[in-house]
């Protein structure tokens, strides 16, 4: 029987004023386990509404949770590492007490999860055995986000790329480089969307493509600080940027990650009222919720204060996360152009990450040059931070990369250390100077 004509074994309450989103009750997951035409109408509506809460799954296992994650599509990625306390290693376990899960996972900025792959991670799934008051999270319509900026800025943002990586020492091939187009055409819908993690240690540059009758996203006032001698390494870098990205434009800038990623930030923070209840969601956990997120149409935000308030005076808020890889699933741009992961070695490649990649040590290395060229010599951290296998307490295999060797340890899976530092010294200094004047101008162009 099709999927539209079958009876629907739940009715879907759409969120309040938002674009997106919607809410099941009544519902339990677990009869969804191994039956393909309830799946199917689980992603069906998931895609309809991009995200769904199911209320009330308390008595939903961590074995249950991977089985009906499992017919999302492949949780066996290996980009994070197992808590303690998870019941098994592919439930990250997330919580405001390290002693139950790993702590501050995603607060660093909005983001879609797993820009380190060829495409981001396509589903992922939360579900909470514990919630607490003010512990929400805010989603982010991605295509909404895009839809309320002017038209020239929407087409400035369809030639910019989002560059992620992860690896000891990538220069000499060990790690991976993800090319994703910061605009894209949803693998699953077609629909506009987006992709971009705005975490300082998520993004190691971004390309841009020009035309020939334009100056670039950033104009002369970039120019100055990229055309020293940097410059040669990112125009040897044209070739191989070409054959990875296609060669519809007339050449590729390379920029550093700080400027693009406040511009991001102070859009979506500057949103109008309007244009912020269709495009941002908060949503107020409660005990036994489910979500079912659409990765690829959405980012999120922890609530920096709520999400992490002391458990001993909030209480203990702890959730369990999946998040599913799309085997072959590649972004394309709106020329057309395709996401590329590239890698120096193939065992270097987690399993599910290798269908696609292109492993090729010498476009690498030109790449990470032209990459570490356009941060400048003055502050090298804007491109790479200490090889770690992730922040305080962070489950997530954080795309913390380096772009040439590292003498740190890599810390074990226990580490609480603190994430490495946040870029500092004057080069940030004058980059996010030069944020505030493309700010000015496109609100000058407006």
């Amino acid at each position: 029987q099709d999927v539209a004509e079958a009876p629907r074994p739940y009715e879907v309450q759409a969120f309040d004023r938002c674009s997106f989103g919607g809410l099941v009750e009544g519902y339990d997951l677990r009869e969804a386990i191994g039956k393909p035409e309830l799946v199917a109408r689980l992603r069906r509506d998931m895609e309809r509404y991009k995200l769904l809460v199911f209320r009330g799954q308390t008595e939903l296992s961590g074995e249950d949770h991977l089985a009906l994650s499992e017919q999302f599509g492949s949780t066996d990625h290996g980009l994070h590492r197992p808590h303690p306390r998870a019941p098994d290693p592919r439930l990250l376990r997330i919580s405001n007490s390290e002693a139950e899960g790993f702590v501050q996972v995603g607060t660093s900025g909005w983001h879609v999860d797993g820009v380190m792959l060829q495409a981001p991670f396509a589903v992922q799934t939360m579900h909470f055995l514990s919630a607490i008051p003010g512990g929400d999270t805010l989603f982010l319509g991605l295509g909404e986000l895009l839809g309320a900026m002017p038209e020239d800025l929407q087409e400035r943002m369809r030639r910019l790329w989002f560059v992620s990586g992860v690896g000891k020492n990538l220069i000499a091939g060990d790690g991976q480089l993800s090319l994703l187009p910061l605009v894209h055409k949803h693998p699953k819908t077609g629909e506009d969307s987006m992709c971009f993690h705005l975490g300082s240690q998520y993004c190691v540059a971004w390309i841009e493509e020009i035309e020939a009758d334009t100056g670039g996203l950033f104009g002369g006032f970039m120019a100055g600080l990229l055309g020293g001698p940097g410059a040669a390494d990112v125009n040897l870098a044209q070739g191989t940027l070409r054959r990875l990205l296609g060669e519809g434009p007339s050449k590729f800038n390379v920029l550093p990650p700080g400027p693009t990623q406040d511009l991001l930030t102070r859009l979506i923070d500057s949103l109008d009222e309007g244009s912020r209840e269709r495009a941002i969601w908060r949503q107020e956990w409660q005990t036994g919720d489910f979500a079912l997120i659409d990765n690829c149409a959405l980012a999120h935000l922890p609530d920096r204060e709520g999400t992490q308030a002391p458990a001993v005076e909030a209480g203990l808020r702890i959730f369990h996360r999946t998040t599913m890889v799309d085997l072959g699933m590649r972004l394309t741009s709106s020329r057309g152009a395709r996401s590329v992961l590239l890698a120096g070695r193939p065992e270097r490649l987690a399993e599910a990450s290798r269908e696609g990649a292109l492993v090729d040590l010498a476009a690498l290395g030109c790449v990470v040059r032209a990459l570490t060229s356009a941060a400048g010599d003055e502050d090298a951290a804007l491109v790479g931070a200490p090889a770690v296998s992730g922040g305080k307490s962070q489950g997530t295999s954080q795309p913390a990369f380096a772009l040439g060797p590292q003498e740190q340890e890599v810390p074990s899976s226990t580490s609480n250390s603190p994430p490495p530092p946040a870029p500092s010294g004057k080069l940030v200094s004058r980059l996010r100077a030069k944020a505030d004047k493309l700010k000015a101008a496109v609100a000058a162009s407006n």
